[in-house]
């Protein structure tokens, strides 16, 4: 007689992974693509607040071009519109001169400044005048660059930095306008060419 059982054999216990184990091996790279999403998007707000806060007024500083127009053209003395611009930008009609404390601090004494209200703040503006470059005045008495022609009414023929004594700097048939803030002289004259 035989020993051997004639009793089926069970094959040995294979070992299943639970189901929570089977979802955790693809969780990572779901939560990785979600990260990704994430930064990119945190990226792009950031980005985004950061060129606003570059145009807006506050990231204006002493010495930027802005472009400045009254909210209320038939209120000039009230709130203005500002946005910075780059100074070589036909819209860039004035450069910031100063930024005062208060809307009753004064501008600087020498020289023709706006002084104006925007987002709270106080500036004193200035034309954004370059050397070489040809100008009108408006009607709201900005200085809008236009190309030199022998009818251009003024045209920039030399900048000094710097404050030197009256009629000493500037070209015979020209005048100085005059700045304390910044310190600077703009020699203006007519265009002589076609």
């Amino acid at each position: 007689m035989s020993t051997e059982s004639t009793d089926p054999v069970e094959p040995p216990a294979t070992v299943v992974p639970a189901p929570e184990e089977a979802g955790t091996d693809e969780s990572p790279k779901n939560n990785n693509w979600l990260k990704f999403v994430i930064v990119g998007v945190l990226a792009i707000v950031l980005v985004g607040g950061g060129v606003w806060a570059l145009t807006s007024l506050g990231g204006t500083k002493v010495g930027d071009c802005v472009s400045a127009s009254p909210k209320d053209v038939d209120k000039p003395d009230g709130e203005w519109n500002i946005a910075s611009k780059g100074c070589d930008d036909v819209s860039a009609t004035h450069r910031v001169a100063a930024m005062l404390n208060s809307a009753e601090e004064p501008c600087p004494a020498e020289g023709i400044y706006e002084q104006m209200q925007s987002d709270g703040k106080s500036l004193c503006l200035m034309p954004n005048l370059a050397e070489g470059n040809c100008y009108t005045s408006t009607d709201d008495g900005a200085f809008k660059k236009e190309a030199c022609t022998t009818e251009s009414p003024v045209k920039i023929v030399k900048k000094v930095d710097g404050l030197p004594e009256e009629g000493t700097v500037c070209p015979e048939g020209s005048s100085e306008l005059r700045f304390s803030e910044p310190a600077s002289v703009y020699c203006m004259g007519v265009h002589e060419g076609s």
